[in-house]
């Protein structure tokens, strides 16, 4: 597995955890946090994926 593809991997896992923190703890900043950084890590692997090839 490459490293974008790693780093795509942790956003999605990052979004999902935000998604748990919004409806299963009620927890509207966590959940805005995480969203943010997940998509920001996810846009990151696709950054590098794209220069890789």
């Amino acid at each position: 597995m490459s490293f974008a593809k790693i780093l795509q991997l942790i956003g999605i896992i990052l979004v999902l955890n935000a998604l748990y923190f919004g409806i299963g703890k009620d927890s509207m900043k966590v959940e805005v946090i995480l969203l943010f950084s997940g998509g920001m890590v996810f846009y990151v692997g696709r950054i590098v994926e794209k220069k890789s090839k």
